[in-house]
């Protein structure tokens, strides 16, 4: 993951008064990264949480090869002194685990945008660091500028977890206040803050299309993120008009296999009978982990084009959400798991107990959706009925059948 020198040199000429009004959600400039990286190199949480990292990271590390991965990374990040720099060293970091958690990562469309240009990319959400790390990659690798990606504030309230987002590009969403006020002045200052990267800053951006991450599969926007995008547009200027000079791409992220899949079963379950959930502390984190280091077997992003080919000026914000649910569902992959659990769901309509997927149009052959239906007996051995069904709905709503 990269910026360009002309973006670095850019974010150092615009430390100006009126910027300091995106204090509390902008990300770092150059001038602060390496002091930044100085506190987080001699925190000693930070460096449990490194080894952590590369235990997990790495397949089979021995000690000595552990500390010498630690030993090294500590030296190029004491190195570091703008965001660029500390983004390919993420990249470099980032590698193994998705050689490890993903057999194989592919992706469409990108080559039909200009690296010229600059856009918003709003996408579905599955994975909270995934799918932004997965995005950059891929930006990066094509000659993209990395994006400025929005992440919610209940994500970061371990300060090793808001510094670092901070040096990798991320602003915050404020999303842990509650007063009807004080969510309308956050959300007129997010609005404005996306208008000066898009506007003065010529940036991508990436956010998702509705808050947090999808726990059914159904991957609908929320269209308060497309009003809220529009709270910062000049009077003079239509709502429509202002939207398509954004320049929206709808982002498909499909995922094989979701390693937080019973977790989030298990969550919408308990809503369901309960009425609420109250998520503990350490779920976040939890989830995070299981994310980034657990299998996820085959993953496909899809880049859409410029939404109606920039030809948003006559339309509402719910209308402009259908549009971006509508190439988001049409640009999806799917896998023989989802067929799979399509097939289980009309077993346990009749009480049977076993998978015995159905005969349906697909392009897997029923060995694969066999398989795939093994490795869910696997993992739903040990889950209550309803989680189980809760889980087998998730996959199967990723089908396009």
């Amino acid at each position: 993951m990269t910026t360009t020198s002309n973006e670095t040199s850019l974010e150092s000429s615009l430390m100006q008064p009126w910027l300091e009004e995106f204090d509390q959600i902008r990300e770092f400039f150059d001038e602060e990264v390496h002091s930044s990286v100085q506190r987080l190199c001699s925190d000693n949480s930070f460096l449990n949480l490194l080894t952590e990292f590369f235990t997990q990271a790495q397949t089979n590390p021995g000690l000595d090869s552990l500390s010498a991965t630690l030993r090294q990374t500590l030296r190029d990040l004491n190195k570091v002194s703008s965001i660029k720099e500390l983004q390919l060293l993420a990249n470099k970091i980032a590698s193994p685990i998705i050689e490890n958690s993903i057999t194989h990562l592919s992706f469409s469309g990108l080559d039909h945008l200009s690296t010229d240009s600059h856009y918003l990319f709003i996408s579905n959400h599955r994975d909270i660091l995934m799918d932004p790390l997965l995005l950059n990659v891929l930006l990066h690798k094509h000659q993209h500028n990395t994006a400025h990606c929005a992440i919610g504030d209940n994500l970061l309230k371990n300060n090793i977890a808001l510094e670092f987002a901070l040096l990798n590009k991320c602003f915050k969403i404020l999303r842990s206040i509650t007063s009807p006020r004080e969510i309308l002045k956050a959300m007129k200052l997010q609005s404005a803050y996306i208008r000066h990267l898009s506007f003065n800053r010529a940036s991508n951006i990436w956010i998702a299309q509705k808050e947090g991450r999808s726990k059914d599969n159904l991957d609908k926007t929320n269209p308060a993120l497309i009003k809220m995008l529009g709270l910062a547009k000049p009077k003079e200027t239509p709502f429509g008009e202002y939207i398509d000079q954004l320049k929206i791409v709808p982002v498909s992220f499909s995922y094989e296999w979701d390693p937080c899949d019973i977790d989030k079963a298990t969550e919408l379950e308990i809503t369901e009978r309960q009425g609420h959930y109250q998520k503990q502390a350490i779920e976040d984190l939890t989830a995070v982990k299981k994310g980034l280091f657990g299998s996820k077997g085959r993953v496909h992003v899809h880049f859409g084009s410029e939404l109606l080919g920039g030809k948003l000026k006559e339309l509402n914000h719910t209308e402009i959400a259908d549009c971006i649910d509508k190439s988001i569902l049409q640009n999806r992959l799917t896998f023989p798991v989802n067929y799979a659990a399509k097939g289980a769901l009309s077993t346990l309509a009749i009480n049977t107990p076993t998978f015995q997927p159905l005969a349906m149009k697909t392009r897997f052959s029923s060995e694969d959706i066999d398989e795939a239906a093994r490795e869910l007996e696997r993992r739903l051995k040990d889950c209550t009925p309803e989680v189980r069904r809760r889980v087998l709905l998730n996959y199967a709503a990723h089908s396009v059948d």
